[in-house]
Parts: C-alpha cells; sequence; structure tokens
C-alpha cells in the first residue's frame, strides 16, 4: 500500500497525486474525503506513483548529506570535488577539479561562492545574448530559487537561480535566451517559442535536460 507523505485537504471537488523530485508523494483532496477513498486512490495510481517515487529517491541520493567534504558538486555541468581544508578562502583548483573550501561556515560561504560566480558569469552570457538578439534588459539578479531556473519581470529585469550555475554552458544559454526572449514577448506565445528557436534551436533538448535534472534545484 502507498503511503502518502502529505494530505492536504481543502474546498476542492477532486482528488490529486504529485510525486516531487525526490519522491516525496503528496494528496490533494476534498475536505470531506475519506482515507479510504484516498488510498483506493492511490491504489489506482500505483504505477505512476511507484515509477516517480523510484526516481526521486534516486535523485536524493545525489544531495550531499551534511558532512560535504569530498562531495562531487556539479558546476557547470562538470562534476567537482569538494574538499575542506584549513584555509580561509574558497580556492578552484582547475587541474584538479577541486573546490577547496574552508571549515567554518562551509556551507554559507559555498553559496555565496557560488551566487558570485553565477552572477559574474550570467552577466556576461546575458549581454553577449542580448547583443545577439538586439535586446536589452534592465539588470541581471540572482536569486535563491528551488523553482523557476529563471524570470524576466514587466521591466525587463531578469534573475536567475545561482543554482543554474550547475548546468552545463548550453542549458545556460538556453535559460538567458528564453528569458531575454520575454523582453519582447511577456507570454509564451508560438512568436515566444520562434523567438527562442532562432537564438536555441535545439532548446528542446536544452530545456529536457532541466526537467531530467530538476533535483538539482534541491543543492544547497
Amino acid at each position: 500500500m502507498i503511503k502518502p507523505d502529505t494530505i492536504i485537504r481543502s474546498a476542492r471537488k477532486t482528488l490529486s497525486v504529485s510525486v516531487d523530485s525526490l519522491g516525496k508523494v503528496t494528496v490533494r483532496a476534498p475536505k470531506g474525503c475519506s482515507e479510504e477513498r484516498i488510498f483506493s486512490f492511490l491504489q489506482s495510481k500505483e504505477v505512476w506513483i511507484l515509477r516517480h517515487k523510484t526516481q526521486g529517491e534516486r535523485a536524493r541520493a545525489l544531495l550531499p548529506q551534511e558532512e560535504v567534504d569530498g562531495y562531487a558538486l556539479m558546476l557547470l555541468g562538470q562534476r567537482r570535488t569538494l574538499v575542506l581544508t584549513d584555509e580561509k578562502n574558497i580556492v578552484f583548483d582547475a587541474e584538479t577539479g577541486c573546490i577547496y573550501l574552508p571549515r567554518k561556515n562551509t556551507k554559507t560561504r559555498l553559496v555565496q561562492w557560488l551566487k558570485q560566480n553565477a552572477l559574474r558569469i550570467l552577466q556576461n552570457v546575458t549581454a553577449q545574448k542580448a547583443r545577439e538578439m538586439g535586446v536589452s534588459c534592465k539588470a541581471v539578479k540572482i536569486n535563491s530559487a528551488r523553482s523557476k531556473w529563471g524570470c524576466c519581470t514587466y521591466d525587463n529585469e531578469i534573475r536567475y537561480s545561482f543554482r543554474l550555475l550547475y548546468a552545463p554552458k548550453e542549458v545556460i544559454e538556453y535559460v538567458v535566451v528564453h528569458e531575454l526572449s520575454h523582453v519582447r514577448h511577456k507570454n509564451h506565445s508560438q512568436a515566444f517559442w520562434r523567438e527562442v528557436q532562432k537564438y536555441a534551436p535545439d532548446y528542446k533538448a536544452r530545456r529536457q535536460w532541466l526537467k531530467d535534472n530538476r533535483v538539482l534545484m534541491q543543492i544547497f
């Protein structure tokens, strides 16, 4: 029998179930819905739920534990090993592929370092793609979003999650093109997707990479 991690009851008429990127099962049900009906519904969706739950549990194994020493972090699509040291500053060794971290406030310092590098890289890529596309944006900012890789505000300020830094360069470029296309099209119309395809012809493959690797949104 499948047991949901969370049951959310509200003023709705139908039952629904979702499985997040880490395998957590959430059921949304009407306020007066019986547990018998809920578990019967889950049983009818058992194959789908188990498939996604298994995928989520495998993804969870990729996340860092409390001890990050030796953890293989994805950076620009390549695995980089985190190594704790007694040094005060973070050092990236391109030859060994290691990121050397101070033992004190390790995760906080690492996130700061990731945000700084994400801002630098994404400002450069955005400026380059903006020139190619003949558009401009108000500013480029970095946030800690776990549900959106990027967004373009109504006044053309573009915000990226620092976690986009984990993705390969071509995937980063797709997200940049996607957000810059919103400068001209504040929707996901056919005209918008034509704009995206013009500057990222294989955007569907790059977008699929983000879907397949959404667990990266949970790292740090």
